[in-house]
């Protein structure tokens, strides 16, 4: 696991020589805010090829994209089904500093209407609202590494395509590099297992690693009911994507063991972690995880496969009192469904 350094409370200044508008003297959150504005709302996505590097790989379910020139071919493809499309910032989290290299996670609210065609079919007029977490890994400028968060199941119910065809076509799409990431990974999470809770619940505020273990083994594998209590303040607020919130810690926990109902989780990792201060009294807490495990009863409408399943996720914490007010989690549920797809 990446782990994580208390970060200054004063952002240091970045330090690149890029010619694009980001990049020398700012900040990491201006950088991050900045080049999402360029190349989205700006639509100056020529510049992709300052802000990311010519093997920069980025890892998402519905496959890996390789290299500044084939991520200008699918932001252009996107743009032509979603012309409208803005990524509006919600929050950054971020960790690091110049000499070691930053990392942010992103997340973000995106508005669009379906105007063009998309892989899924032909343009359907409707508008739909999606949340997305990138976390990406800053080296002089560049962005070297991300990991891309957005539930595409979340998409195509509101579009009005069908999820099981669709995760059918994303399955199909999934290059060779793509199936042997994923094979590797789950192998890699089978042979690391279920991480041991403890009992009790850590302080967030002095042992976040262990907090952070504790809360995503327990929602994804463990179902701790009183483990959840202490994590979770009873009025907690958790949003999957703009069209999917649950309110109170009873119904998080609902979500959380339906998930579990439908896939047998057999190996987790925290793959890093962040945190920032929220205000005199709250931390804001960001962390990538990954799991693997079984397909082994209903998950999404799709009843038990037996197959292996791959999950890519990342989860943003509001934590007061030492305990979770508002959860973000994003995990692409179409990618998932497309493992489990014979097509």
């Amino acid at each position: 696991m990446t782990r994580y350094k208390p970060p200054k409370t004063k952002e240091i200044a970045m330090t690149s020589n890029q010619s694009g508008a980001y990049g020398a003297d700012n900040t990491l959150v201006d950088y991050i805010l900045g080049i999402t504005y360029e190349i989205w709302e700006e639509r100056k996505i020529e510049l992709i090829n300052q802000y990311y590097g010519a093997d920069t790989m980025v890892f998402a379910l519905d496959g890996i994209t390789r290299g500044a020139a084939a991520m200008i071919d699918g932001t252009q493809a996107m743009l032509e089904s979603f012309p409208d499309r803005l990524l509006l910032a919600d929050d950054v989290i971020w960790s690091g500093n110049q000499r070691d290299g930053y990392y942010s996670s992103h997340r973000i609210i995106s508005p669009m209407t379906n105007k063009g065609p998309t892989i899924f079919g032909p343009p359907t007029g409707r508008h739909a609202s999606i949340m997305s977490i990138a976390d990406c890994g800053v080296e002089n400028g560049v962005i070297t590494r991300e990991w891309l968060l957005r539930d595409n199941h979340a998409l195509v119910v509101q579009f009005g395509y069908d999820p099981s065809g669709a995760a059918k076509i994303v399955a199909r799409r999934r290059n060779r590099e793509s199936r042997t990431w994923m094979e590797s990974e789950i192998e890699r999470l089978t042979d690391a297992g279920i991480p041991e809770q403890g009992s009790g619940i850590a302080d967030p505020s002095t042992s976040v690693e262990e907090f952070v273990l504790q809360m995503i083994s327990n929602n994804l594998a463990g179902g701790d009911d009183p483990l959840a209590c202490l994590g979770y303040a009873p009025y907690a607020v958790m949003q999957r994507s703009p069209i999917e919130l649950y309110s109170g810690r009873d119904a998080i926990g609902g979500h959380y063991a339906q998930l579990r109902d439908g896939i047998r989780i057999a190996g987790i990792t925290i793959d890093h972690i962040a945190i920032q201060p929220a205000d005199s009294e709250a931390l804001r807490i960001a962390v990538r995880w990954t799991a693997a495990g079984t397909h082994s009863g209903d998950y999404l409408g799709l009843a038990t496969t037996d197959r292996p399943v791959y999950l890519l996720g990342s989860t943003h914490w509001r934590v007061e009192d030492n305990r979770i007010t508002r959860e973000w989690t994003v995990f692409d549920g179409l990618g998932v469904l497309s493992q489990l797809m014979v097509y």
